[in-house]
């Protein structure tokens, strides 16, 4: 209990101490801090980068430095100012040969840093080297095809009509190396499942991601009608050259419109297939003139000859 007196004792000031002890300490901080400030510290400072070329003809493959980071040295003062308060001019660096430029020292570019640095001395530069990868810019046109594989429906239904996009193709500007390397068509994935209605939907044309490309239009409206199907497996004439001797016969499965069924069955006999072509050493049709509501899910082979 004495001890517990004695240090409600200790704590009994009136608010005029409370205010003088408040003061001091106020003042100390200061103190502190001024004393702090003024001694010499070292810290890593960010730049912003801005690099300046011919940007009608070139185009950065992938995304450019955006900063180089140095390390300083300086009064505190200074250090706090260039940390808070103060923003960092934009260094910019002109690239004359930007194809040729691929990587830029990160020393060579101190006589560039010190001027805008006042009273800070650079100690020495961070970054060690900045990799560029510009290249010329191509502007390229792109057929857009959605890809039936990709396509999954609920039983017993499937696709009954031509799918339609647009628009059916879209421009697409960016690295000519790059657009050199794309396939002339640009797939599109569905990955809706149990699709059993009509489609209609706009989607987003797919680029390799991490890479300067700009597309236009960036989506395209994809619409399809969906409705119930059947899966037929018939035999169709096969003519393997021009020449009637080498005409033979093969079996297909294919998936059509049930209300295009009878039809089918009437008119398969119509259906020729033409050429060859070699698939895991088998040999199968080339071309086939099947109406465009039949769509072929498997075709018998023949051994390679």
């Amino acid at each position: 209990m004495n001890f517990l007196r004695a240090i409600g004792n200790l704590l009994r000031f009136d608010r005029a101490n409370w205010k003088a002890v408040f003061l001091c300490f106020i003042v100390a901080i200061v103190f502190w801090l001024f004393n702090a400030f003024n001694k010499t510290y070292s810290t890593n400072v960010r730049f912003p980068l801005r690099f300046e070329y011919d940007t009608e003809n070139f185009i950065p493959v992938h995304e450019l430095p955006r900063q180089v980071t140095v390390n300083v040295s300086g009064n505190g003062w200074d250090l706090f100012r260039s940390h808070f308060g103060i923003k960092l001019p934009e260094l910019a660096i002109a690239l004359e040969h930007p194809l040729e430029t691929k990587k830029i020292v990160g020393a060579t570019l101190l006589p560039q840093l010190e001027p805008q640095l006042g009273k800070l001395k650079i100690n020495y530069v961070v970054t060690d080297t900045l990799h560029l990868k510009i290249d010329e810019r191509d502007a390229h046109l792109f057929k857009v095809v959605v890809d039936t594989k990709s396509l999954r429906f609920k039983e017993g239904y499937g696709l009954i009509s031509p799918i339609v996009l647009l628009p059916d193709s879209i421009s697409v500007d960016g690295p000519k190396s790059v657009l050199h390397e794309l396939p002339d068509s640009l797939s599109l994935l569905l990955d809706d499942e149990g699709i059993n209605e009509n489609f209609s939907r706009e989607m987003e044309v797919s680029v390799p991601s991490g890479v300067n490309l700009n597309r236009n239009p960036p989506t395209v409206k994809v619409m399809f009608e969906v409705g119930a199907v059947s899966t037929l497996s018939l035999r169709v004439k096969w003519i393997r050259d021009r020449q009637p001797a080498a005409t033979d016969s093969i079996r297909i499965t294919v998936i059509i419109p049930t209300r295009q069924e009878a039809d089918v069955r009437n008119m398969h006999n119509q259906w020729v297939a033409t050429g060859k072509r070699v698939r895991n050493k088998k040999i199968i049709p080339a071309r086939f003139n099947l109406p465009p509501y039949a769509r072929i899910v498997e075709i018998d082979s023949t051994t390679n000859e």
